[in-house]
């Protein structure tokens, strides 16, 4: 279900609520957020809030998180 909902959101083209999440993947919403949650922990997404709704993205990375990724490879 991870790699479904970071699919999901590699392939939009703009940031999308759980509620969109949850029904393109035919999850429900419940799971869906906790899972959201968790991808978010683990620094994989990120929220904003657009006109008072919760929507999710793939994370962008900074400069310095670039910085370490081409440090550590």
């Amino acid at each position: 279900m991870y790699q479904r909902i970071i699919k999901l959101l590699e392939n939009e083209d703009s940031p999308i609520s759980a509620e969109n999440i949850s029904e393109k993947t035919k999850e429900s919403l419940i799971k869906t957020k906790s899972l959201l949650l968790r991808l978010q922990e683990e620094g994989k997404v990120e929220s904003t809030k657009r006109e008072d709704i919760i929507v999710w993205q793939i994370k962008k990375k900074d400069d310095i998180e670039k910085k370490l990724e081409k440090m550590v490879r």
